[in-house]
């Protein structure tokens, strides 16, 4: 699978008058076209000016780090793949591990104590359910900020970095592959995320990628070998959608180092998210 020279140049003719004009615009592997020498701190502004002209190239863009493309799928894979994504359920094959074993009585104080200040807690939240596991003292966590705007508010600074693309990853050189699809979620027939790297887990990760960008218009914005960087146009409410949603990115993200109820405030009120996983 090769890109017609009339595609680069209808391409390279779209970039006009945006952050990628004048960049080289060269043939990939696999039918992807490759933009070079964007600047990594224009990341998302180059990203944005290569969505808008989707339309007018029927090619998807990916940030990359360089050289990191290294298979050539067959029609028939992508094919496979697009129907795995509609098929699949993306959370039988990324589940998280928790331990659910009851926490000592000092291990709770010691928890709701870090998050909300020694003795901090209002008569109002009432005590941590007893006997607490670690998921249950995260979701009660979650559940009393809800109920208190006040406390909500002291607890911003374990969840107010989270939101928006400041926990990003930046990196010193990427490439803009131009993929030979307008679905956001064929990615994985081309770059490889760490995460996924298991039986299914291409399949996986692409369903969970069409689950996101039909839900919260959730769509893909760099691959950089163990970290995805998304950007969404629509938050989910606070509650159960935005539970749902934290505990999603965290089966995906196999290395964030966030609890639950902190990523769960954060993607109610953000319009990007991050994941990691590495070895």
């Amino acid at each position: 699978m090769t890109a017609p020279v009339e595609d680069i140049r209808t391409i390279a003719a779209a970039f006009h008058g945006t952050v990628l004009e004048d960049h080289p615009v060269e043939e990939g592997i696999g039918g992807t076209v490759i933009v070079d020498e964007v600047d990594p701190g224009r990341l998302l502004e180059a990203w944005r000016a290569a969505r808008a002209v989707t339309p007018t190239m029927g090619r998807y863009p990916v940030f990359t780090l360089p050289g990191d493309l290294h298979h050539e799928p067959t029609a028939a894979e992508i094919d496979d793949l697009a129907r795995a994504a509609r098929a699949v359920d993306p959370w039988t094959a990324f589940r998280r591990n928790r331990d659910d074993h009851p926490m000592e009585p000092w291990r709770v104080e010691s928890y709701v104590s870090a998050f909300l200040g020694a003795g901090g807690l209002p008569s109002a939240a009432g005590p941590p359910p007893a006997p607490t596991s670690e998921p249950e003292l995260d979701r009660w966590l979650y559940d009393t900020l809800l109920a208190d705007p006040v406390l909500a508010d002291h607890a911003r600074r374990w969840y107010e970095p989270l939101v928006g693309t400041r926990t990003w990853h930046p990196v010193r050189e990427v490439q803009l592959v131009l993929l030979p699809t307008t679905s956001p979620w064929l990615a994985p027939a081309w770059i490889s995320y760490f995460g996924a790297l298991r039986p299914g887990g291409p399949e996986a990760w692409a369903a969970a990628m069409r689950q996101w960008h039909q839900r919260w218009g959730a769509e893909l914005v760099a691959v950089f070998s163990t970290t995805l960087h998304l950007v969404v146009s629509r938050q989910p409410q606070p509650g159960p959608p935005a539970w749902e949603l934290a505990g999603q990115l965290l089966a995906l993200g196999g290395s964030l180092q966030h609890e639950q109820w902190q990523l769960a405030m954060a993607v109610a009120r953000s319009d990007a998210w991050f994941l990691h996983d590495r070895p």
